[in-house]
């Protein structure tokens, strides 16, 4: 497993060496019984009447079979339990394999190291069992001696166990136990038949675990170490420093009554020790040579492996750069690779994923024909889980993957979130259809504006002239006509203004002039509504380039909408000031004139569409113009209007318009900006 600290090492195989050497102990006791076992049943039935010299070889044939046996189980279940000592270069993970550290690898060696070597001590009891009591190949003495060297063996295995546990493993603590078990082998040779003994190549493994685990040098050491001990046992033993254990197996003769065998033949003695350290430095060459043609094929694995992972995070941070999401699935449909988007964009969105539906999904048709798709997969908010936006649209393109002959082996889905680029594509197709609508206004304003006056003026020449005429009835009637035309024609003239707008002089104008004038149309109504109406202009402001009438129609409209809004009374403040060319988006100072209303706000759905033509909350009463002119005019001024509104928490509308002098020499096209609560 991975974290944030590098590649973490779990126990390998699941049981620790003592558990192991425990079962393989076990097994080995139970082989043993059971080859007794069978052997009795064989004496009993068909050997009664057999030699009792046959008896007795077939009783040692049996005690060295139940010892070989018995080794032999026990090494198997240790070598089954225990870790491969060339594994410990990789290690499983997510891609099918990553490097493990240095000191990682030095401890799975150690673990190794002590489980071969349980493995050792169980097969030199046995042997020593075989050769002592069972085949009597050594005599009798020696099997105390190497009954204390096995037991010496199982002591600093079992200390470097413990050390192990406690401190871990390093370089040093491999290399002590590579060179006190060639101490010990040479000490059990020595005791076992010494340079006679067939077991002297062992020392040749110990070579190769230094050339694999230690290195070049330690290679080379171990081999130099292993000559010199193996060359002054036989020199000790050829010359009688020490004494030569026989084994019977090699043949001895006697010279003037005295016991004489190859071991005490110098040349005999020499010409091996000179084979023995000339074949342990070849072993040390060639192991060394070969493993560092291997550690330089897996440091060139390791760069492999860097630059596709490094590929691999690239292509995902590209992938998330471009907010696309990637699943690759296999041919039965199982997700065979997704980058992070994915993953999260099909929790919050079932519908996503490759196998859904599985025999009508994209991705199975794609599988059977080949073909490219995209969909389009829109999440409703039944359907949408827990932290999805409601409405959210994905573009969906899968593909096929094909190997070299051709054939589909995979299937790519990509995904992206196209939720805001619908959006958009709606509001343009609406400002579209509302450019047509506002221009087919403008016509019909254009058209009926003349008539209206006429009728207008039509309705309010019979007032004057012909009143005496006209029953009452009838007085009232035409005066409703010419009301309603009146109507009629300023919402002519309103279409009109919001379509083309009729450019007026614009100058040098003190703003509260048209605010205060404005505010004097509706002191009356907001009285009669129970608004207070608080005046908060500052006593001095400076002057901007405008037009009188049309700021007192656009601060008017936006008086009017927040009376509407407070039919059961409220506050209605009006504040100004100047701001600084950092508070806004424009070159120069600009004067800030606010309009506040405690009413009941602006409902969420449509703050965003405010500003839109023929977009009214007041049913029949209001044509939906009102803040549209006021945009369009604050924007052929270079201003800006911006509102806050939360809904029941009142409206706050500020008009930005530049300065006399900044007005003068920066020409600017206003902006609109909405903020949302």
């Amino acid at each position: 497993m991975e974290s944030d600290h590098g590649v973490q090492v779990q126990a390998h195989g699941g049981a620790t060496p003592s558990v192991s050497l425990m079962r393989a102990l076990a097994a080995a006791f139970a082989a043993v019984m059971l080859l007794f076992v069978a052997y009795e049943f064989i004496e009993h039935v068909w050997l009664g009447e057999a030699d009792p010299r046959l008896v007795a070889a077939l009783h040692r044939v049996r005690g060295a079979a139940a010892a070989m046996v018995a080794a032999g189980v026990a090494s198997w279940l240790i070598l089954r339990e225990g870790p491969p000592v060339l594994a410990a270069g990789m290690l499983p993970g997510d891609h099918g394999g990553r490097a493990v550290d240095q000191m990682q690898k030095q401890i799975h060696y150690a673990r190794w190291f002590i489980l071969m070597r349980w493995i050792a001590v169980v097969v030199a009891t046995l042997a020593v069992f075989i050769t002592v009591e069972v085949a009597q190949q050594l005599p009798q003495h020696v099997g105390p001696s190497l009954g204390a060297l096995i037991i010496l063996l199982t002591t600093l295995n079992l200390g470097y166990a413990i050390y192990l546990r406690h401190c871990g493993a390093n370089t040093a603590f491999l290399a002590v136990q590579v060179y006190a078990d060639v101490v010990v082998l040479i000490l059990l040779l020595h005791f076992s038949g010494g340079i006679e003994n067939p077991l002297t190549p062992l020392l040749l493994l110990h070579v190769i675990i230094a050339g694999i685990v230690l290195g070049r040098a330690h290679a080379y050491l171990v081999a130099a170490v292993a000559s010199g001990l193996f060359g002054l046992m036989a020199w000790a033993e050829c010359y009688g420093v020490l004494p030569h254990y026989t084994l019977r197996v090699f043949p001895h003769h006697h010279v003037d009554g005295v016991l004489l065998h190859a071991a005490h033949d110098p040349l005999y003695a020499g010409s091996r020790v000179l084979l023995q350290g000339v074949v342990l430095l070849l072993v040390a060459y060639f192991t060394t040579t070969l493993m560092r043609r291997i550690r330089e094929d897996e440091g060139e694995l390791h760069a492999l492996a860097d630059t596709a992972r490094a590929q691999t995070q690239m292509l995902e941070r590209a992938l998330d750069t471009t907010g696309t999401a990637l699943c690759l699935c296999d041919r039965e449909l199982r997700p065979y690779w997704a980058n992070d988007r994915w993953l999260k964009w099909e929790s919050m969105a079932p519908l996503l994923s490759c196998s859904n539906g599985r025999t009508g999904s994209p991705a199975h048709h794609t599988l059977a024909d080949g073909l490219v798709r995209t969909t389009e997969v829109c999440i409703e908010p039944p359907l949408s889980a827990p932290g999805a936006a409601a409405g959210q649209v994905f573009e969906v393109t899968t593909a096929p993957l094909r190997n070299g002959a051709g054939v589909i082996t995979h299937v790519v889905t990509l995904a992206r979130d196209v939720t805001q680029q619908r959006e958009a594509q709606a509001r343009t197709r609406r400002a579209e259809r509302l450019a047509g609508v506002g221009e087919l206004a403008g016509q019909v304003a254009h058209e009926v504006n003349n008539p209206i006056a006429i009728i207008s003026a039509k309705a309010r020449l019979m007032l004057r002239e012909g009143r005496e005429q006209l029953p009452p009835r009838a007085r009232e009637e035409v005066a409703k006509i010419a009301e309603l035309a009146d109507r009629v024609a300023r919402i002519a003239q309103g279409l009109l203004s919001y379509c083309r707008p009729a450019p007026g002089i614009r100058q040098p104008l003190d703003v509260r002039l048209p605010v205060r004038r404005a505010l004097a149309y509706v002191e009356g109504r907001a009285r009669h509504a129970g608004v207070v109406v608080n005046d908060s202009l500052p006593l001095a402001l400076p002057a901007v380039v405008a037009n009188a009438p049309e700021m007192e129609q656009v601060f008017l409209n936006l008086f009017l909408n927040a009376l509407d809004a407070m039919p059961d009374g409220g506050t209605l403040e009006v504040s100004a000031s100047v701001l600084p060319s950092a508070a806004h988006d424009g070159a120069a100072d600009a004067i800030a004139i606010e309009v506040r209303d405690t009413g009941c706000g602006i409902a969420p759905s449509i703050r965003d569409r405010i500003f839109e033509p023929f977009l009214t909350t007041k049913g029949g009463r209001g044509t939906g113009l009102g803040l549209s002119i006021c945009q369009g005019l604050v924007r052929s001024h270079g201003g800006e209007i911006c509102l806050h509104s939360e809904a029941g928490g009142g409206t706050r509308v500020r008009v930005t318009l530049p300065v006399a002098v900044a007005a003068a020499a920066h020409g600017r096209p206003a902006r609109v900006a909405v903020n949302h609560a």
